[in-house]
């Protein structure tokens, strides 16, 4: 009689226990997953085999060893079959740590090396270009991550051309795929490929084992040795590759790697826009200047004139009254020492001294009327050249030697006889009178 399914996964998980009970195992932890709940599954595996394994919730928390990738354990616990999927599973009730597992070991010793030789030193990382044109990416042509990266370019820098070169990112052999392509657009005109400003070398999440082709040394070499920079975004915020370590920027994700290494279109607008807002507001400032500068000289009246110059009277009268004052206050400082001094001397002294300050008070008015007329002298010729350079600039000179002012109906001045059609009322100023005429 058939037995059915239920009935026939219970057989074997009654066998399984009974047969089986009780085991440690050693191994290393290939996948591992925390899932919500708290509980841990991942895989053991040794060369030729693997085992699904599950750490419960309590057993995690009390457990001193941190489940990770590669790391080698020995597990306690007991076998069984998981009636849901009809697999086998080991549920784990100890864990003790054994070492590192092989993949981990190997990384290690990579990692060494390519630091050793200074594969990893800041000095060699170059900058990304503040502003790209153009970009290559290395990644898988299908999947999510392609798109999400294509998406978010779209939004942030659209101007930016994006190239594929698909490759192969898992499994065996990936690795060489990957290495060709960045050496390839080291030299693109050589291998028929467009010039690009950097390259993102990109991959979603996944075990250590899926993300292995980016801890080969061929790889590593590849970017190291590229012409651009390469940006690299293997995997989740918390993966690390080799390839991370050589790439001239760590991206914690392919779409992280996009933020890092664009500019972001809204706010270069925003600069742009507040830059523009400046320039204009100086250029109507400086037209502003202008015109106010032609309007004085287009009136050349004379008054006009003394009211540029004014200022500059007024400015050399201030400073001879200065000159007065500071006179007055050294004459009489002087004084009041004289008068301090006689007191103290004897007729006669202070008869040599009174001469002597008398000689020395003479010496210093005639040094100070000195430089006080020098000064003047300066600024009244300052002021005359001034006043010359307005007087010849004057548009009334112009007039004076026969030429006339013509302004068209809307009061600007007519400087092209094709914008004046017939019929056009125009007013002429002379250098004596205004008189009005008609375009014929």
């Amino acid at each position: 009689m058939a037995q059915s399914v239920t009935e026939l996964l219970a057989r074997l998980k009654w066998a399984v226990e009974a047969e089986v009970g009780e085991q440690s195992v050693v191994g290393e932890i290939g996948s591992c997953k925390m899932a919500g709940s708290g509980h841990v599954y991942f895989t053991l595996k040794d060369a030729t085999a693997q085992l699904q394994c599950v750490l419960y919730r309590y057993q995690a928390a009390a457990a001193r060893v941190r489940l990770r990738e590669g790391l080698l354990v020995e597990l306690t616990g007991k076998a069984t079959v998981w009636e849901g999927r009809g697999s086998l599973q080991f549920v784990v009730s100890r864990v003790k740590e054994a070492g590192t597992g092989s993949l981990q070991q190997q990384f290690e010793a990579l990692k060494r090396k390519l630091e050793a030789e200074g594969l990893f030193s800041a000095a060699r990382k170059r900058p990304l270009p503040r502003f790209p044109q153009s970009v290559g990416l290395i990644t898988s042509a299908t999947g999510a991550v392609i798109q999400d990266m294509r998406h978010r370019l779209e939004q942030r820098a659209p101007w930016i051309q994006a190239y594929l070169l698909p490759v192969q990112v898992q499994g065996k052999g990936a690795e060489l795929g990957i290495a060709r392509a960045i050496n390839h657009w080291s030299a693109p005109a050589e291998n028929k490929l467009p010039p690009v400003d950097y390259l993102i070398l990109a991959r979603g999440g996944g075990s250590m084992e899926d993300l292995w082709c980016f801890n080969e040394e061929i790889v590593a070499r590849a970017i190291a040795a590229c012409s651009v920079p390469v940006v690299s975004a293997i995997g989740h915020e918390t993966d690390f590759t080799i390839a991370d370590f050589v790439a001239d920027l760590r991206a914690p994700t392919p779409t992280a790697a996009i933020e890092l290494s664009t500019p972001d279109s809204a706010t270069l607008q925003n600069l742009l826009g507040h830059t523009a807002t400046q320039l204009r507001r100086r250029l109507e400032g400086a037209l502003n200047t202008a015109k106010l500068r032609l309007r004085l000289a287009e009136k050349s009246k004379l008054g006009v004139l003394q009211e540029v110059i004014a200022p500059y009277a007024q400015q050399i009268d201030t400073l001879e009254d200065d000159l007065k004052a500071t006179y007055r206050k050294r004459i009489e400082r002087l004084h009041t020492q004289l008068q301090f001094y006689s007191a103290k001397l004897s007729p006669r002294t202070a008869l040599s001294g009174i001469e002597n300050t008398r000689q020395h008070l003479a010496i210093q008015e005639q040094r100070i009327f000195s430089a006080a007329a020098n000064a003047l002298s300066r600024k009244r010729a300052s002021m005359k050249e001034q006043e010359a350079a307005l007087t010849a600039a004057s548009p009334q000179n112009a007039l004076d030697r026969g030429f006339a002012l013509v302004r068209r109906p809307d009061g600007l001045l007519a400087r092209n006889a094709a914008d004046l059609p017939p019929g056009t009322m125009l007013h002429i100023r002379l250098a004596e009178g205004e008189i009005g005429a008609q375009v014929l």
